[in-house]
């Protein structure tokens, strides 16, 4: 009994200090259900888990713990629009390319299958997040403010459908009504 108790303690310290430890130079990330991000050289599913190189060893979570995993892609893995807006210093090409994730929402937040399965990498919506998650990194997305809107907006706005079930809060109403009037709907 006293060494399972241990075993458990163990592995929360040790869990601790990877989610408490400063972000490594690693290519990918596991975001966890619970907020918490963790940088890796190397990320890779198996046995129901998913598993990430960290400090010498090998780390793995549930699958049903992990929110995301985010892989960082050279331009040529870009889609077609995403690499374009990225990489025209035209503000209007990221300007579209936000008001089409926008769009793409819209479309889908009220879709049963969103409520019930989210941004989990297992489906086709973890896409629309990994594309906004793009486009956060881009520089020019800071110019989006002179708009009074921002990826991050666009970002939260997914979670909180997620999170109400497609129903409208004083969060979604009042960030749609920035979205709307910067793209003139």
């Amino acid at each position: 009994m006293k060494l399972a108790r241990f075993e458990r303690k163990g592995f929360f310290a040790l869990l601790f200090i990877f989610l408490m430890s400063p972000s490594l130079a690693g290519a990918d990330a596991i975001v966890l259900k619970n907020g918490h991000r963790i940088e890796a050289q190397r990320v890779w599913e198996e046995d129901g888990e998913i598993k990430c190189d960290q400090y010498g060893g090998v780390v793995g979570f549930p699958k049903g713990e992990v929110l995301r995993i985010e892989r960082q892609q050279s331009d040529e893995e870009l889609d077609g629009v995403q690499k374009k807006a990225l990489s025209t210093g035209n503000e209007k090409a990221i300007l579209s390319e936000v008001r089409r994730l926008y769009l793409e929402l819209m479309s889908f937040k009220d879709n049963s299958l969103f409520h019930k399965v989210g941004f989990d990498p297992e489906n086709k919506y973890s896409n629309w997040l990994d594309r906004v998650g793009k486009l956060k990194e881009d520089p020019r997305s800071e110019g989006l403010l002179k708009k009074g809107i921002s990826v991050e907006d666009l970002l939260n706005l997914g979670l909180e459908y997620f999170k109400s079930g497609g129903k409208e809060t004083s969060f979604s109403r009042f960030v749609n009504q920035e979205f709307r009037k910067a793209f003139d709907l």
